[in-house]
């Protein structure tokens, strides 16, 4: 199930300024990212992954967008 840049970053306890931190930018940026406003640049993706250990296909980088039916349905069996 992919997560979303928030949810990353609050399984590992982080706070939005440490994250900022760790991949070189503002918290404002890291905001930005987390409401959908911003789209991570391709290096900023790349950061992020190796950040949290994933791929970029972990990553759900439309936070507001509602789950597809195939999502819903993978996260209903994963329960």
């Amino acid at each position: 199930m992919k997560k979303t840049i928030r949810q990353l970053r609050e399984d590992r306890g982080e706070s939005q300024m440490q994250l900022a931190e760790a991949l070189g930018a503002t918290g404002q940026d890291i905001q930005d990212l987390e409401t959908g406003i911003a789209s991570p640049s391709v290096e900023r993706l790349r950061l992020l992954t190796e950040h949290f250990g994933v791929d970029e296909t972990a990553i759900d980088l439309e936070p507001n967008r509602p789950p597809s039916l195939g999502e819903q349905v993978v996260e209903a069996l994963e329960r």
